[in-house]
């Protein structure tokens, strides 16, 4: 649970910048949306240079703390500051100036985000190497993610109920100062109990990485990581586009205000459903149990193409039948991309959490990049008016295909890939067994 705790409110941060800050920002703020777009697009391509290196020095760092909890330490209070601006941001007449300023603090969240992040989750493949009980500890850090994602979408309901908010813009802004002073606070608290509780193992001078950029090549030669990979880069992407556009689809295609009780439904069930789908993987397989996660949570989706406005309560129908299968969506990758990094160590020697989950971060980065970086010009493009109760009919039907189409798309495509990953639990008993022997009889030479 202490090593849980802080995907809480590193997920309700990334819910509230890709979901509810965009909207925020087109809306009150005044920024446009093709600026926003390109503003977002830019400081994720620089995220995505920096994952990958800050995952190689945690592997390399050497401190009486371990490798990774000084990255979170050093990263955790600068990352609730930068988040404390970005929800403050001035309105700037000088759209030039107003874009490079947002740009410049997203540039800077991100940097102190993956120095937390990365390390995160690099700690959490190497607490267990036990097949099954890494997938119930994975599964309780993304069940806390999937909480920390209801959180945020319940957060901008609640934050204001006692409190007397002017109407309009100003309210709004006051409402998100709170919102941000909020998980601020959370991120020290939740980030310093996992620092003070969970302990890191000790490794082997012969099990630390060398040179990183020789390491890249062995790193793309890992087959089960690519097919992985590929399948979980290509559902990212669609579910970065829905998140990014429900709560304009919900409005202007539902007619509907209550875009965020739909997705504190969604996230709710989901989150319920985690103990369900770590069932499955255990008695399944994880892969096989991932697919079926997919395919349930694709096949209610899809219909909501098909609805217009009125009909908020259908949708709600949707939504809790795709929900079902949003907890094995999200709870089964981790442990099967722990699996991979076991594979990397039986044919290299090395232990490279950092360096696998640098790489894995660029591609949720840059699939939450490209739904903003294309969705919102594509938008743009169709006629949507920010601010206005109407919109035109090629704006609907660009919202539908964004929301609905996408996912559904790319999670058809995550099937057939993920169809091939290799690794099961006879295989993975095996690869662990041949490791063991090995340092044993390193440790054997070491000591005659």
């Amino acid at each position: 649970m202490a090593y849980g705790a802080p995907g809480l409110v590193l997920a309700a941060l990334a819910l509230t910048f890709y979901v509810f800050l965009p909207k925020y920002y087109a809306d009150v703020v005044g920024i446009d949306l093709t600026v926003l777009g390109v503003v977002v697009l830019l400081s994720r391509v620089w995220d995505a240079v920096i994952d990958p290196a800050i995952g190689a020095l945690s592997d390399r760092t050497r401190s009486r703390w371990g490798r990774r909890r000084p990255w979170m330490a050093f990263g955790a209070i600068p990352l609730a500051g930068t988040f404390m601006l970005l929800v403050v941001l001035p309105h700037i007449e000088s759209p030039f100036l107003e874009g490079l300023y947002l740009g410049a603090l997203t540039f800077l969240f991100f940097l102190f985000w993956t120095m937390v992040t990365v390390p995160y989750e690099a700690l959490g493949a190497e607490l267990s190497f036990v097949y099954d009980e890494r997938t119930r500890l994975l599964g309780v850090r993304e069940g806390a993610v999937l909480a920390g994602t209801l959180l945020a979408a319940l957060i901008p309901i609640a934050v204001g109920l006692g409190v007397n908010l002017p109407a309009g813009a100003a309210g709004e802004r006051q409402r998100y100062w709170l919102i941000g002073l909020t998980y601020a606070v959370l991120v020290m608290l939740l980030v310093g109990v996992c620092l003070l509780v969970v302990r890191e193992r000790t490794w082997a001078e012969s099990q630390r990485p060398t040179a990183f950029f020789r390491n890249l090549r062995t790193i793309w030669g890992n087959v089960p990581f690519r097919i992985l990979l590929a399948a979980y880069a290509t559902s990212a992407l669609g579910v970065s586009v829905a998140a990014t556009m429900i709560l304009f689809y919900v409005e202007h295609v539902l007619g509907s205000g209550a875009g965020p009780v739909f997705l504190a439904i969604y996230l709710g069930i989901g989150t319920a459903t985690v103990p369900v789908w770590i069932y499955l993987a255990r008695r399944l397989e994880k892969r096989r149990a991932w697919l079926l996660a997919l395919g349930v949570n694709t096949g209610a989706f899809v219909w909501a193409i098909f609805l217009g406005r009125g009909d908020a309560v259908l949708f709600g129908v949707i939504v809790l039948f795709s929900a079902l299968g949003l907890g094995g969506v999200m709870a089964l990758p981790p442990s099967m991309q722990a699996d991979v990094i076991d594979y990397d160590e039986w044919k290299t020697g090395a232990r490279r959490e950092g360096e696998y989950i640098g790489f894995w971060s660029i591609i949720k980065k840059l699939a939450a990049a490209l739904s903003a970086g294309l969705a919102f010009p594509l938008l743009d493009l169709s006629g949507y008016a920010p601010g206005a109760l109407e919109q035109v009919p090629t704006a609907i039907w660009t919202l539908r295909l964004l929301y609905v189409g996408t996912p559904s798309v790319c999670n058809l495509i995550a099937l057939a890939i993920a169809w091939r990953y290799p690794i099961n639990r006879a295989m993975h008993e095996r690869i662990r067994r041949d490791i063991d022997v090995r340092m044993a009889a390193a440790e054997a030479v070491a000591v005659g």
